[in-house]
């Protein structure tokens, strides 16, 4: 009995360990997913941008909507998870946007360490070229990368770092090619500018096919802000079906459903106008 009692204590115990354990593993993503975005917010201030957002978005709804006491409780937890979802799609537009500007400057960045490496400089040194000559968010990413080396991380081992916590064709590419002529040889300044201009060539065609689907996204966009405009056209020229909309049961019905249409349907556009290259 002594036995089982002491046990019972010592579970809990660990329980509570894997679980904080747990938690410092996403806390830790986290951290390396709000880095990678260039974001600097303390945790502090994430938390209570999503709670004023709910906070927001749930008085919105419940003045417009006016739902029975037990839905506008129900609907909390709903503003919550779309404050969540928000800010989740704030953090991966700002890394889009980050990895976007990364690999735009990628090209002259590898033309740099190019032409140190020409003049005779180390890689490691040809790289501190780039900090020096460079804006963020690669004069960032290549002061990590020799921070690394400085502790005892090879360059080439910091480089697949890079291309990791900025995932690119053009960042994988980069580490491999460098890392493969440091086992077979061969001048470095060359494969550096051929890659260059390869990227170049990639960038160039990119913008070709963000020309070719322009009208495709605008028509995504028009579709995704058509219903809006005419809920609120309706709600001002026939107050009594805007009523009926926003306040009704089958109005609600009505909305959820024209809402998850237009989400399926901008979904499935974008993904018909990905091209990857």
């Amino acid at each position: 009995m002594v036995t089982q009692g002491a046990s019972a204590p010592s579970g809990i115990f660990t329980k509570l360990k894997e679980a904080g354990g747990e938690r410092a593993e996403y806390a830790k993503q986290l951290a390396e997913l709000l880095d990678r975005a260039g974001m600097q917010n303390k945790p502090q201030e994430i938390l209570g941008g999503i709670a004023a957002v709910t906070a927001l978005l749930w008085i919105v709804l419940a003045f417009f909507l006016r739902p029975a006491p037990l839905v506008g409780v129900l609907l909390l937890p709903l503003c919550a998870g779309i404050a969540c979802g928000g800010f989740w799609m704030l953090v991966q537009m700002k890394l889009r946007k980050r990895l976007d500007l990364f690999v735009t400057q990628l090209e002259l960045a590898l033309r740099l360490v190019a032409s140190g490496v020409r003049i005779g400089l180390g890689l490691r040194q040809a790289l501190t070229i780039v900090i020096e000559e460079m804006p963020d968010p690669a004069r960032y990413e290549y002061m990590r990368v020799v921070g690394q080396t400085n502790i005892g991380v090879s360059v080439y081992d910091a480089l697949d770092n890079l291309s990791k916590r900025m995932p690119s064709n053009e960042t994988m590419m980069m580490a491999r090619a460098i890392r493969i002529q440091s086992q077979t040889g061969g001048d470095l300044s060359k494969i550096l500018e051929h890659l260059a201009e390869t990227i170049k060539e990639r960038r160039r065609i990119q913008r070709k096919i963000s020309a070719l689907t322009a009208e495709g996204r605008a028509s995504a966009g028009i579709l995704s802000g058509l219903p809006p405009f005419l809920s609120g056209f309706i709600s001002i020229t026939e107050p009594q079906m805007g009523h009926a909309l926003f306040f009704t049961g089958p109005g609600h019905i009505a909305l959820g459903i024209v809402c998850v249409l237009e989400t399926l349907g901008v979904v499935t556009l974008m993904r018909m106008l990905k091209v990857d290259v």
